[in-house]
C-alpha cells in the first residue's frame, strides 16, 4: 500500500517536471531525491515489509508518509525570489592572491591537509586507538564512537568549508587547463576523505569529481550516469563496505543493496512508540536548540548534549548504541521520523515541507552561480542521501555549503567569473 502511493507521487512529480519544460539532468536534486525516496521510502518496504499490527495502523502510517511527501513537493516548488549574485570587494592581499592561481591552490590544499591531519589526531587521541587501529574500524563504528566520545563538530565544519573552497578553485583550474595542479588537488581530497570518512558517500563523491565536471562543463552524459547510478554505484558501495570492514567479498551486491534500502524499520518503531503514547515529543527543540548547538565546540562546552538526531533517538528508543550482537549501530529515522518526534503528525508534514523549501532555496542559489557546479554536485548527492536521515543534516550542510561559496566569491573569485566569461555549467 505504501509503495503504490509513493510510486504514484514520485512518477507523477517527474512527469509534471517534464510537462513544465524541465530538461532531464541525472545529477539534479529533482531526480536524485526522487530516486532515493522511491528506493528508500517505497521499494524498501516491499523488500522488507514493515510489521504493521493492524490494517488501520498500516493505512494511517501510509497516509502520514504520503502527506509528508506532498508537503515536500509543495516546499520544493514554492515560488521564491532567486538570490542575487553579489560579489563584494576584498582586501589588497586577497586581490593579489586571487591572481596567483597556483599559490592559492597550494594554500587551500595545505589548509585542507592540515585540517584532515588534526581531525585524525583528535580521533586517535579521543578514541584511545592507534591510527592503524582506527583505520580498520568500520565506517559506522567510527561515526558512533566519535559521536559518543563527544569530539564535537568543529573539525567537520572546517572540513566542509575547505572542501567547498577547493571544489570552487578546482573548477577554475580545470577551466584554465591547469590539469597537473588540478589532479594533485583531486588526489589530495580523495585520499584525505578515505582517511576520515565515516560513510562511503563522501568517498564516492570525490572519486566522481571528473565525471561530474565532464557532465556539467563539457557535455551531458545522462545515459552513462544512469548506468553508473544503477550498476557502478551499487558495486562501489559494496566494495567500499567490504574494504572498510576488512572483508572485501563478504557482501554480494544484491545483499548490500537490500541492506542499504531497508531504512524504514527504525522510523516505523518510532511511529509505533508515538501511537502508543510512549515518547515525549521535543516540540521543536531539534530546530532551535540542538541544531544551533552543532556549531558550539566541545572545548567551550564539555557537557554539550548529543546534537545529532539519529544518535540521540537511537539512545532514546534502544537505550544503547549497541545492537543485539554487541556491534555499534546508529539508527536512522528519516525526515518523517524526525518531524514526528517534534510535533507528531503535523511535525512530520512541516518537516518535509522544510526539507523541500531548503532544497528549493539551494537550487535557486546554485542556479545563479555557474562557477559552483562541482559544489552543487556534492550538495545534490548529500541532499539525496539525507532522505534517510534528517532535515537537521540538510540544513547544516546547506548553511556550510552556501557559506563556503560566499566566502570564495568574496575572497578569491577571479575577474573572469565576475564578467561571466567562464562556461556555464549549471542546470537544475
Amino acid at each position: 500500500m505504501l509503495f503504490i502511493g509513493v510510486a504514484i507521487l514520485v512518477i507523477g512529480h517527474q512527469l509534471w517536471l517534464r510537462a513544465r519544460g524541465w530538461q532531464f539532468n541525472a545529477l539534479s536534486p529533482y531526480f536524485m531525491c526522487d530516486l532515493l525516496i522511491f528506493a528508500l521510502i517505497g521499494l524498501g518496504t516491499v523488500v522488507s515489509p514493515l510489521p504493521h499490527r493492524t490494517l488501520t495502523e498500516e493505512l494511517l502510517f501510509s497516509l502520514f508518509v504520503w502527506s509528508g511527501l506532498v508537503a515536500y513537493y509543495l516546499g520544493l516548488h514554492l515560488r521564491l525570489r532567486p538570490p542575487a549574485l553579489r560579489l563584494p570587494g576584498s582586501g589588497l592581499f586577497l586581490q593579489w592572491l586571487r591572481r596567483r592561481t597556483g599559490l592559492l591552490a597550494l594554500l587551500l590544499a595545505g589548509g585542507f591537509a592540515l585540517t584532515i591531519a588534526l581531525t585524525l589526531y583528535q580521533r586517535v587521541r579521543g578514541l584511545g586507538l592507534s591510527l592503524a587501529e582506527m583505520l580498520t574500524l568500520s565506517a559506522l563504528q567510527v561515526h558512533a564512537q566519535v559521536a559518543t566520545e563527544g569530539l564535537g563538530a568543529l573539525p567537520v565544519i572546517v572540513t566542509y568549508l575547505l572542501t567547498v573552497l577547493l571544489l570552487m578553485h578546482l573548477y577554475f583550474l580545470l577551466q584554465r587547463r591547469h590539469y597537473l595542479l588540478a589532479f594533485g588537488i583531486y588526489i589530495l581530497m580523495t585520499v584525505s576523505i578515505l582517511l576520515i570518512a565515516s560513510t562511503r558517500i563522501p568517498v564516492i563523491m570525490n572519486l566522481a569529481i571528473p565525471i561530474a565536471y565532464y557532465h556539467y562543463a563539457v557535455r551531458r552524459i545522462n545515459k552513462l550516469l544512469l548506468i553508473g547510478i544503477f550498476i557502478a554505484a551499487p558495486v562501489a558501495i559494496t566494495l567500499l563496505q567490504g574494504l572498510r570492514s576488512g572483508a572485501l567479498f563478504a557482501w554480494t551486491v544484491s545483499d548490500r543493496l537490500i541492506a542499504e534500502i531497508v531504512v524504514m524499520k527504525s522510523f516505523h518503531r518510532l511511529w509505533q512508540e508515538y501511537t502508543d503514547g510512549n515518547i515525549a515529543l521535543e516540540y521543536g527543540a531539534n530546530y532551535f536548540y540542538y541544531s544551533p548547538l552543532t556549531f558550539v565546540p566541545k572545548a567551550i562546552w564539555a557537557d554539550k548534549p548529543q546534537t545529532s538526531f539519529e544518535t540521540r533517538w537511537t539512545l532514546n528508543l534502544f537505550n544503547s548504541l549497541l545492537d543485539e550482537d554487541a556491534q555499534i549501530s546508529v539508527h536512522t529515522f528519516t525526515p518523517w521520523g524526525e518531524g514526528l518526534a517534534q510535533f507528531g503528525w503535523l511535525g512530520g508534514v512541516v518537516n518535509l515541507f522544510l526539507y523541500g523549501l531548503t532544497l528549493n532555496a539551494a537550487i535557486r542559489f546554485f542556479n545563479r552561480r555557474p562557477h559552483a557546479c562541482l559544489v552543487y554536485f556534492f550538495y545534490t548527492i548529500l541532499a539525496a542521501t539525507f532522505i534517510r536521515t534528517s532535515v537537521q543534516a540538510l540544513l547544516f550542510t546547506t548553511i556550510l555549503y552556501v557559506a563556503g561559496v560566499w566566502l570564495y566569491e568574496r575572497w578569491f573569485l577571479p575577474k573572469t567569473a565576475q564578467e561571466g566569461r567562464l562556461s556555464v555549467c549549471i542546470s537544475s
